[in-house]
């Protein structure tokens, strides 16, 4: 995708009063909002959920990949889109949570553009449950978006190319498992995780349009 201009965020600045995890973000510390299209290749269909990566390696690339109907917003809110249905993607640890948090605090502040904001999307960082507070921090960010979701740990990712990964589509379902077979790999069939997400986003966005 090319560059997209961005509109100016307006300048107000937080009131030192009152605590930092309700407040909108500073103008410095927002994303961007695109006042254009991003561009994609010829014949190439317009993304239905826009994925915005709260921060460097949140998982967008993965989830771009996989989610057929899904394109990267390019860490900006993707306002002139005909459909501007973003979902904030972040990593379960506790700079992914804080940058996710901003994003959320931006769009309630009115300061997103004409954007959409289906809900949150956490992608797994380590394997096991994570830490309490993590949890805890998670709670709140995910209150503030209205919806989340979670990715769990899947080990086979961090040796498969993104490109080489199965890809799920709105209807698509999952491939009956044989008795005694093998597993089927994540470049052969999307895993569960994956497609039941994205079902549910595919739904939010499509709840999010007819709404308009």
């Amino acid at each position: 995708m090319g560059t997209a201009e961005a509109i100016e965020p307006d300048d107000s600045t937080p009131d030192p009063t009152t605590p930092t995890w309700i407040t909108a973000p500073s103008e410095s510390e927002r994303a961007p909002v695109w006042e254009a299209r991003l561009s994609r290749k010829a014949g190439e269909p317009a993304p239905v959920m826009w994925l915005l990566g709260a921060h460097g390696g949140a998982g967008v690339t993965t989830l771009e990949s996989v989610w057929a109907p899904a394109a990267d917003s390019r860490r900006g809110w993707p306002a002139a889109e005909k459909a501007p249905f973003v979902v904030i993607v972040a990593r379960m640890h506790a700079t992914g949570l804080d940058a996710a948090h901003r994003l959320v605090m931006q769009h309630r502040a009115g300061a997103a553009g004409s954007c959409s904001l289906l809900g949150l999307v956490t992608v797994a960082a380590a394997p096991g449950k994570p830490d309490v507070s993590l949890t805890r921090r998670r709670e709140l960010v995910a209150a503030a978006a209205g919806a989340d979701w979670h990715i769990g740990w899947l080990p086979e990712l961090l040796s498969t190319d993104s490109a080489a990964l199965a890809t799920w589509s709105p209807g698509d379902t999952a491939p009956v498992a044989r008795r005694l077979a093998r597993p089927l790999s994540a470049t052969e069939a999307v895993p569960i995780s994956f497609s039941g997400v994205g079902d549910e986003l595919f739904a939010a966005a499509r709840d999010a349009w007819n709404s308009r």
